[in-house]
């Protein structure tokens, strides 16, 4: 096998962000009276807006303002960054340092929309080590299809079966697997239960112990 590009989903898989979106969606659902349980969460992970305001219609039969409460939770999240700065996973700066001493090109492919990934990417000083990236406002269709990464492998002229894709999340793991391409879960809020192993090529604790899974790939890396 070989794999010559990875691919990076973002929120809950380079940065620690998933954690103030249960926060943000916690305190909507605490000011507008309604219940929002892990379930309900974990189906959201990693889609589109567009996705989760149909599936607020389908959970709570027009009931819940989907748009209102995302504006809570974005309000919230948002707050937090600027006090705080962007949180980084565990072994981010580890692989994407690897990444970029091996010649091995990076993309990010994430559902946030660009003007607000973007800015993460520049606060958290990664932008430099990112090859080429794809938003959710620049594709037609959210995970779990594949679309997003099938475009982010175009960009990095990389054919989908040599990407390695990294995801924390049942819709982003799903769209990994059916771009054909590689996968591997990096657990964050969504535990890797046995719904989703059938979807992953390989699990790993935290970015850092991706290392020693490229380096067994060492014949199709570049050294510097």
């Amino acid at each position: 096998m070989k794999i010559n590009a990875v691919i990076f989903d973002m929120d809950g898989l380079m940065f620690d962000t998933e954690r103030l979106m249960k926060a943000g969606w916690e305190k909507a659902s605490r000011k507008m009276g309604f219940t929002l349980t892990e379930y309900h969460l974990s189906q959201m992970r990693g889609g589109t807006r567009e996705r989760s305001s149909k599936l607020f219609e389908k959970w709570f039969d027009g009931a819940v303002d989907y748009d209102r409460g995302r504006a809570i939770r974005t309000q919230y999240q948002r707050e937090y960054i600027e006090k705080h700065g962007v949180p980084l996973k565990k072994g981010l700066m580890e692989l994407l340092t690897y990444l970029k001493d091996h010649r091995i090109p990076a993309a990010v492919a994430t559902s946030t929309a660009r003007s607000e990934a973007s800015r993460y990417w520049d606060m958290a000083g990664v932008t430099p080590y990112i090859t080429a990236s794809v938003c959710g406002d620049e594709v037609t269709k959210g995970k779990p299809d594949p679309e997003i990464f099938l475009t982010a492998a175009e960009k990095l002229q990389t054919p989908p079966k040599q990407c390695l894709i990294l995801e924390d999340s049942l819709n982003g793991i799903r769209a990994a697997k059916a771009a054909g391409a590689w996968s591997c879960m990096v657990p964050d809020l969504t535990p890797a239960v046995d719904e989703i192993r059938p979807f992953c090529d390989l699990i790993c604790e935290d970015l850092s112990r991706v290392i020693p899974y490229l380096d067994s790939c060492g014949s199709s890396l570049q050294s510097p």
